[in-house]
């Protein structure tokens, strides 16, 4: 089975991160790193929340056999990367 790709669309990334510049001094000399630093917290975000998601539905099929916290499990299973 083929994996989904991950399409960013550039317009508005590009708009999110010229709004997050109004935040912060960012030099000419440091737009692409700052950018690059953005892209890769966008994309770790994106991620953790799918394997939340994942996590979840699996945990949601299998408590009804299972003691203990849901929430706590999925926190565990997060963490161990």
């Amino acid at each position: 089975m083929m994996e989904k790709q991950t399409k960013i669309d550039p317009e508005i990334f590009a708009y999110h991160f010229m709004n997050s510049l109004s935040h912060e001094h960012v030099s000419t000399e440091n737009m692409e790193a700052k950018a690059k630093e953005s892209l890769a917290a966008y994309l770790t975000a994106y991620y953790i929340a799918q394997r939340f998601n994942n996590l979840e539905n699996t945990f949601f099929e299998e408590t009804s056999h299972v003691k203990g916290s849901t929430y706590q499990k999925i926190l565990s299973e997060l963490n161990q990367y």
